[in-house]
This record gives C-alpha cells, structure tokens and sequence, in this order.
C-alpha cells in the first residue's frame, strides 16, 4: 500500500523495485509472463540511475504533505488569553493533586491570576490569598463564570 506521503511502498523505498508475490509467480500474471532477464537487467540500470531523482522527489512529496498537515493543525489551534486578575479554573490532568481515574474531579480552582508572561504562561493565586508554585500555561487554564 502507497503511503499518501510519499506516494510509494515502503518496500519500493527499501529496494528500489516494485514486490512479486510468490502467488503471482505460481499462477502467472501480466507482470511476470512479461518478464524477460535482458530486459529485466536493463530495466535495474535505469531503476539505479533515476534512483537520486525518486528519493528527492518522495523527500518533496514528504515535505509538502508535513506542510499541510502542520498548517491544518495550525488553524485548528484555538488561542486563549487571559489577564490578569481573572479567575480561571486548572486542569487537574497538569497539576497531579489527586491521581487521574475514571470519576475524578477534572477541573481544580477557581485562582486568580497574579501576571501573565508572553509565552502563554501564567502565574496564578488560590482564593485566600497563597500563591501557586511555578507558572502554568493558558492550555491548562480555562476562564472561571461563577
């Protein structure tokens, strides 16, 4: 099966030819009535020589596909800011308070936030007043409406 990528197998990637099943070598097929040793020796010269070219051009193919896949992901990606003194609640998924199981509490909070950095980051402060160690980032927040 071609990979969408590179539009080639990867056996054909690893050894430059197209695979024979034994099925196809017991029972005969178009490909392999059709097969002469000459030509066949011939046929592996050229395969050789066009061999840089094929590469270079699944290493394109290759590329542009990641391209697409980085740029559809990009558009996907929904940005939150936030400011400061807003409260927003905390993932417990980033925090670790309590262990992750199936009926666990998945939001933490409500905390305020103290200063926001460039970055995304964000150091936060609980109700009474305490502040929380190390910055989170904005993936791991989300607004508080009480």
């Amino acid at each position: 099966m071609a990979r969408s990528s590179t539009r080639e197998t990867p056996f054909s990637l690893t050894y430059s030819t197209e695979a024979v099943l034994p099925l196809e070598i017991m029972a005969g097929s178009l490909r392999t009535e059709s097969f002469e040793e000459a030509a066949n020796e011939e046929g592996r010269r050229q395969d050789l020589d066009m061999l840089d070219e094929k590469c270079e051009a699944a290493q394109m193919r290759h590329a542009l596909y990641k391209s697409r896949n980085e740029n559809y992901y990009n558009c996907q990606v929904r940005v939150k800011n936030f400011k400061v003194g807003e409260w927003v609640l905390r993932k417990n998924e980033s925090s670790h308070t309590e262990p992750l199981r199936k009926l666990s509490v998945m939001w933490e909070g409500p905390y305020k936030i103290v200063e926001a950095h460039k970055n995304g980051a964000y150091v936060l402060e609980a109700q009474d007043g305490r502040a929380i160690p190390r910055t989170w980032n904005a993936q791991s927040l989300c607004h508080f409406y009480s």
